[in-house]
């Protein structure tokens, strides 16, 4: 029993002894951070100065709404055009026909496309070769041309 009570009594002592080191700043305080001695004179106060103009505030835009939505409350409208457009369904896309540019290709030290076709195979032509139905007609820079079966020419931009 005395062996838990002395126990005791020196854990308490090494937590006092503890909280007063750091209390006075620790082990390794140097006279560069201790506070100064002496308390600073108070700097004068500045001269009193007129209360600055209140700042306009605008209302915060609503992060849920379109532009063009809140405009429209805004100005006073009901906004049931709006809300008419977006209860309209959205039109189809009408999808591409042919095969689908995905980039350009150096091979052999000439320049082709690649496509991709609709089911996923990748087709590489060059000016001249039909891939995916269509004839390859130019290859520049930054777009393909090509002549689709039915005889009209797109060009087609690199993704």
């Amino acid at each position: 029993m005395k062996s838990r009570a002395a126990l005791l009594v020196s854990a308490l002592a090494v937590v006092a002894l503890v909280a007063w080191a750091l209390a006075r700043g620790g082990p390794g305080t140097t006279a560069a951070s201790a506070p100064p001695s002496r308390p600073r004179a108070a700097a004068p106060a500045p001269a009193a100065s007129p209360a600055p103009a209140p700042a306009v505030v605008e209302p915060r835009r609503n992060v849920f709404r379109f532009g063009d939505e809140s405009r429209a409350e805004e100005g006073g409208t009901s906004g049931a055009s709006s809300r008419r457009r977006a209860a309209e369904p959205a039109p189809t896309p009408v999808p591409e026909t042919g095969p689908r540019l995905i980039g350009l290709v150096r091979r052999g030290g000439r320049l082709v496309a690649a496509f991709a076709a609709p089911d996923g195979e990748v087709e590489l032509a060059g000016p001249g070769e039909a891939a995916g139905g269509v004839v390859v007609v130019a290859i520049g820079d930054d777009s393909v041309r090509v002549r689709r079966p039915d005889g009209s020419e797109a060009t087609l931009p690199l993704p």
